[in-house]
């Protein structure tokens, strides 16, 4: 899973890259390359089963961040170097996470609401532009060949080109599967869950308009202030926690975009335990027993017979595994059993 953290220059795009995974990058420099780091998504749930389990080692789920060059506004519409640099790095990640400058800084006064449609417009323009060339060419090919490779495609791309035209994200859409499917290919920015985040100054609140016009777009919502996270980061685990509470902060930033990104991605977790090791894994609300096997090995999707399953809340509350096997609290679902969050599986299979 790849998050992009996008936005206008100078909006604390790198400070809150740097906090969210420890990268230590100078910040307030622009630059032309993205940078990217390996970030471990705490979950309490993974240490209390390491607490249980004792495992050789404990290995957490990861997100993978991207930090992408600061957007000069007017980048798309211009179709400069820029503009195509920043939107081919965004096209290549899963979600994409605006950051919004809420404070002054030495920049001048802050214009979120600004910063929040310009982005949205960007975006949409760059979408449009592949939308306008390819309908071009299916027009070109039925004239060509007396029809299209895929009479679906034609309907779909009109329909995106209405959604875009009116300034609607291509999220909006309810698509059916062979849209889905079709339109993958193309890697639309507007179609790419979306993460808001408004970075304020100290002890200030995010603006309500700007927030409540980020959930109309579809988009979650995260509200920090990057500089006061970023001396949080710097201390030991008992001093943040004081600092926390100090400051009247209910959790880290790493939580919050943690949570944010699974929930634009429809993400959940599930675990693997034992004595070798205590495992969490990421997979999609709603996906059957067999892709989560795929998730740990594509072994174990390919030959699945059953999942062994126990919820987290039932395995802590009988205190051991054999305790929650004796409770009849350990399950044996099949291949249309839907996962849920915190399920512990051991997967049986064979190959």
């Amino acid at each position: 899973m790849q998050i992009g953290i996008i936005g206008v220059k100078f909006t604390g795009k790198t400070t809150l890259f740097n906090v969210i995974t420890g990268a230590g990058l100078p910040t307030g420099q622009g630059g032309v390359d993205p940078h990217l780091a390996v970030g471990r998504v705490p979950d309490p749930r993974l240490d209390r089963l390491t607490d249980m389990f004792h495992p050789k080692r404990t290995v957490h789920a990861t997100v993978e961040w991207v930090d992408i060059p600061g957007f000069q506004v007017g980048a798309a519409a211009d179709g400069g170097r820029e503009a195509t640099r920043f939107l081919e790095h965004g096209r290549k990640v899963d979600a994409l996470a605006q950051v919004i400058r809420c404070f002054d800084g030495g920049y001048g006064a802050p214009d979120p609401a600004g910063e929040l449609e310009t982005m949205a417009l960007e975006l949409a323009l760059a979408d449009l532009q592949i939308v306008e060339n390819r309908l071009e060419r299916l027009t070109k090919e039925k004239t060509r060949m007396g029809k299209v490779a895929n009479p679906l495609e034609p309907p779909m791309m009109e329909r995106f080109r209405d959604q875009l035209e009116n300034d609607r994200p291509l999220r909006d859409l309810d698509l059916n599967p062979d849209e889905i499917k079709l339109s993958a290919g193309y890697t639309f920015l507007t179609l790419k869950p979306m993460i808001v985040v408004l970075n304020h100054e100290e002890g200030a609140e995010a603006p309500v308009e700007v927030v409540a016009a980020a959930k109309a777009a579809g988009a979650e919502t995260v509200a920090l202030c990057a500089r006061v996270e970023e001396e949080l980061a710097e201390l030991d685990p008992a001093d943040a926690a004081e600092f926390l509470a100090d400051m009247g902060i209910a959790e880290p930033a790493l939580y919050q975009m943690i949570r944010a990104s699974y929930g634009a991605l429809d993400l959940q977790s599930f675990f693997t335990v034992g004595e070798d090791e205590c495992r969490a894994w990421a997979v999609r609300k709603g996906a059957v027993a067999p892709v989560a096997a795929g998730v740990i090995h594509s072994d174990l999707q390919r030959g699945f017979i059953r999942a062994e399953t126990t919820a987290y809340d039932d395995l802590i509350a009988a205190g051991s595994m054999a305790a929650a096997k004796k409770a009849n609290k350990v399950r044996l679902e099949g291949k249309g059993y839907e996962v849920q969050d915190g399920d512990i599986l051991e997967i049986r299979f064979s190959v």
